[in-house]
Order: structure tokens, then sequence, then C-alpha cells
């Protein structure tokens, strides 16, 4: 009797079955040309419009403080506009120093972003010796998120009730208060010292590992004073009293806090800001793409609630823009480092 084998055989269209060595060369050639494919096809994914993966913003401080918000609530906006993850990482050390130069060394290609501020670009950049960075060279400016609104803020058992009183309180006791900021080289350690030379005044600045760790020690009475916006938002418990605000005109939201003029203080800068960078070398597409989803969330009411609560104003600048508001904080920070004789080794 002849099996359909025997006669597919002598048909020629069965010559031999293949024994187990050759499924496996025939099943190691398959995966080898899917795994081809896959290679191919990620090769062809990377070459696509930006942003075709997650994009890591960098937020160089500790977690919780002022300078999440921004990066947090547009990297929320980011995600919804462009249709890809933004991810916030802290990277602190240094006074911002470490996460910026993450960034700095990062590829120019969209997908490592700095989210900082006035302190930890332009015044590190102007105080420090030698400059770790240039905001301008070695950074790609893409847009000022919001500008920041500082606060003058005292642990509610000093007994002072305005700026008048506590300049009052810092001339009977030289050495004996204290201030504390993000860190060395912060803004808030900037405005501290400045105080200090314009009020001559002795304050003993004692570095936070961040703003949100320096509020803490101020409620807990270890700190007495602090030129920050978290002030605002962490003196709900009434462990904290706001003095006054760094503004020109009091605010809609915060109506019973004074301006520093009105409460006694001296003309202090009232330049601050929150912006986003790249690395130098960022492409146009990119920045052009995230000024404009920038634009767009800022312009949210629901996003710009959410600053003016926190005593943020949340007013957008494009690159261009952003660049000239650089230019313009470098030369007065350099100023006023050279005025008050400030140097950070």
């Amino acid at each position: 009797m002849k099996f359909e084998s025997d006669r597919l055989e002598s048909d020629g269209l069965l010559r031999s079955r293949p024994g187990p060595a050759a499924h496996r060369r025939l099943a190691l050639a398959a995966l080898g040309s899917l795994g081809a494919a896959a290679a191919l096809g990620r090769a062809h994914a990377q070459t696509g419009p930006w942003p075709n993966r997650p994009v890591t913003i960098i937020s160089p401080y500790n977690p919780g403080g002022t300078n999440d918000v921004p990066a947090h609530i547009y990297a929320e906006g980011f995600e919804r506009l462009l249709g890809q993850r933004f991810i916030v990482r802290n990277q602190s050390g240094a006074a911002a120093i470490l996460g910026s130069r993450t960034v700095m060394s990062a590829p120019a290609d969209g997908y490592t972003l700095l989210s900082t501020n006035i302190g930890g670009m332009a015044v590190q950049s102007a105080a420090r010796n030698p400059s770790p960075y240039h905001p301008l060279r070695h950074f790609t400016p893409i847009a000022k998120l919001v500008d920041s609104v500082n606060f003058v803020g005292v642990n509610a058992e000093l007994p002072v009730n305005s700026v008048t009183e506590l300049i009052a309180l810092a001339k009977r006791q030289p050495g004996k208060l204290n201030f504390s900021s993000a860190g060395v080289g912060s803004y808030g350690h900037l405005m501290g010292e400045l105080f200090k030379m314009l009020t001559e005044t002795d304050i003993v600045h004692v570095p936070g590992k961040g703003s949100a760790d320096a509020v803490l020690e101020m409620k807990a009475g270890r700190i007495q004073l602090m030129f920050d916006p978290i002030v605002l938002p962490q003196s709900s418990d009434g462990r904290i009293k706001v003095l006054a605000v760094f503004n020109e005109q009091r605010m809609a939201q915060h109506p019973n806090i004074p301006t520093l003029s009105e409460a006694g203080a001296p003309d202090m800068p009232l330049d601050a800001w929150f912006g986003l960078f790249g690395p130098a070398g960022l492409p146009d597409e990119v920045v052009t793409r995230l000024e404009s989803a920038a634009r767009a969330i800022a312009a949210e009411p629901e996003v710009r609630s959410k600053f003016q609560n926190l005593g943020l104003s949340p007013v957008m600048a494009d690159a261009r823009e952003f660049r000239t508001r650089i230019e313009g904080s470098m030369k007065w920070i350099s100023e006023t480092v050279a005025r008050a004789k400030i140097s950070l080794e």
C-alpha cells in the first residue's frame, strides 16, 4: 500500500523531512528576521516627529519646593497637548548646579529638559567663582513659564508684625537672627544678603536643602526669616507670618499683604522667574512646539488660578523674550553680587 507521503515524494513534492537541527536553524532564522524588522521599526520611530518617546524634565531641587510647581503643572499640560509622557525628575545638589549640569551635558534632542529659576540659573552663574555655566551659552532658553512673586516671611513666634519692626529687631540684636533659603547662591540667599546690606543689619544665613526643607525649619522655629514664594502657601496653618510681597502693588488674591515699600522695606529687585531650558543647540522645531504648548497652557483659566493662589504670576514669554529677560537678570545680579561682595567659591 502506498501512503500519501510516498505519493507526494514520487511526485517530487516531498523530498525529505527536516530533522531537529534543521528545525532549530529555521526558527533562529525566523527570529532573526523578526528582530531585524523590530530594529528597523524602532529606527524609523526615532526619526519621526518630536516627541516620539517620553521626555524627562529635571527639577534641580529637592521634591516639594517652589520650583516643582511650574515643572509639574507644565509637564501635565505638555502631556495633554503633545501626546507623550513628560516625567519630572528631581535631581538636587549644589544649589541646583548638579541637575542643571546634567541637562547641559545631555544630547540636544529635546528629551532632557530643565525646569529651573533665576536662582539656579542666573544667580549661580553670576555669583559662583568659577562660574558653573552660562544660561545663554550652555543652554537653550525655551520659555519663561511664570514670574515668581517673592514674600518676606517670618516665624510666627518672632515678635514683629512688619518689615519696619523686623529691621528694628535685627538692629537691636546683631547676629542673633537668621534667615534661610533654598541653598547657597539661591535667589533667596541673594535677596537676604541684599536686605542685610541695604538695612545695615547683621542676619546670619543658614542655607537649606531646598526651599521645602528651609520653610519647615522656619515653621519649627529654628529659622526666623525667609525671602521666598513658598512662605505664602505655607502660612495657612498660622506658623508663618507674611510681612510683605515683592511686587509693585498688592496682589488681588492677597490684598492684605503689603508691598515692600508699604511695609517699610528698602527698594529691592522685583525680577524673579521660573523657566524651561534645554541643552545648547536644541533644534528650532522642538523649541517652537514647546513654546506653542506653553502659551496654550498658560492661557488655561485653571492653570492661571493655580499659580495665582500660590503667589506666582502666570505670565509666559517665548524664547526670544526670555533671552532678553535673562540678559537683564544677569546684568543686575552681577552688579548686586559685586556691590554686596558676595563670592561663592
